[in-house]
């Protein structure tokens, strides 16, 4: 029980640490978003650089709230059906969902982009704008966002079984 929690305890704080960074970057896209509209409409000459990073740092903050937003089970779901199951009717939904639904799409998710990421490493892959900033690293935190995410669904299945099937709370301290 105690290496179950220590998983469950580094899992959850690496995804904890990967929100804090997507709120970094939400942050970071404001300033990046405002200046770009200022020097548009304001000055009349965009930046070259803008629009590329706008899209990067929007990608960055998705990519990394994927798992912080499963840990807050902030994901969609059907709530009117799951808060009126019993608990081990909502473990078998969490199952079901999980393994069904989330697991695959992200362990697919992850090999694919892994190979994207891989192949854009290789080459040394750089945008083809005139700004054309390099690529390789911002796809390598693909592959490492669906890592969290699976990695936190395997937290929640584990967090769910023990919660609902054997009543006992465990929260990885």
């Amino acid at each position: 029980m105690k290496l179950l929690s220590g998983f469950i305890a580094v899992v959850d704080s690496i995804n904890e640490f990967a929100g804090t960074i997507a709120n970094l970057f939400s942050y970071m896209l404001f300033v990046v978003v405002v200046v770009g509209v200022i020097a548009r409409k304001v000055f009349n000459h965009p930046f070259i650089w803008n629009f590329e990073a706008s899209y990067m740092l929007y990608a960055a903050m998705f990519l990394f709230g994927l798992g912080y937003t499963l840990k807050h089970k902030m994901h969609v779901t059907v709530d009117v059906f799951y808060t009126m199951a019993g608990p081990k009717t909502r473990f078998i939904l969490d199952l079901i969902g999980f393994l069904l639904f989330l697991v695959p799409f992200g362990y697919v998710s992850l090999k694919s982009t892994f190979i994207f990421a891989q192949q854009s490493w290789q080459i040394l892959e750089h945008s083809q704008s005139t700004w054309a900033p390099p690529i390789y690293p911002f796809k390598s935190l693909m592959p490492i966002a669906f890592l969290l995410l699976v990695l936190q669904a395997v937290v929640e299945i584990i967090r769910s079984y023990y919660s609902n099937w054997k009543g006992i709370e465990i929260d990885g301290k």
